[in-house]
């Protein structure tokens, strides 16, 4: 009975091991997550090293860097977006899926490589299914594009998105910062 509950056990820590991201970032880093968080993958802020965020004037000690295969691992989502042009379809992993696994429970502010940056409430958060798009039509964002990533919601209603709605969509999007 004890070598069937060690087997339980162990199974049980490799399907979960199997199911969460990678810990560590191997390529290059797409989306920094800091703030109110529970892990952290990167160490705090360092205007020496951390040049770009000191330019944006980003500071932080607890934060959670991904690259794009660790958000591949995440269950993908796939969202049909006429945004005027005709349909896209976007996709990639669920905006509340990240939040969750670095434990973000808070309103966010995101920002984009050129600076634009929104914030979006819990309500917001917990009332549309945001996605954290890493391609469109097949095609992954790259710097120079959209990318690394856009952060987009299917508008309600089967209907194109609205200017209002588009305005809520950073894209080139690289941080979000967790709480007030």
């Amino acid at each position: 009975a004890r070598a069937t509950v060690k087997a339980a056990l162990s199974a049980a820590v490799f399907a979960f091991a199997a199911a969460a991201p990678a810990m560590e970032p191997a390529g290059p880093v797409a989306l920094t997550i800091a703030g109110a968080i529970e892990k952290t993958n990167r160490p705090p802020f360092d205007a020496g090293r951390d040049g770009f965020f000191a330019y944006h004037e980003r500071a932080f000690d607890k934060a959670f860097a991904f690259d794009r295969a660790m958000l591949a691992e995440f269950p993908p989502r796939e969202a049909v977006i006429d945004r005027g042009g005709g349909p896209e379809k976007f996709s990639g992993p669920r905006l509340a899926d990240v939040l969750a696994f670095v434990g973000c429970r808070g309103p966010l502010t995101t920002l984009a490589l050129d600076g634009f940056g929104s914030e979006i409430s819990q309500a917001d958060i917990a009332a549309r299914d945001w996605i954290l798009a890493t391609a469109a039509d097949g095609r992954p964002f790259g710097i120079g594009g959209r990318g690394p990533l856009w952060l987009v919601f299917d508008p309600p209603g089967d209907r194109p998105a609205t200017e209002e709605e588009q305005g809520q969509w950073p894209w080139a999007l690289f941080y979000i910062h967790c709480g007030e």
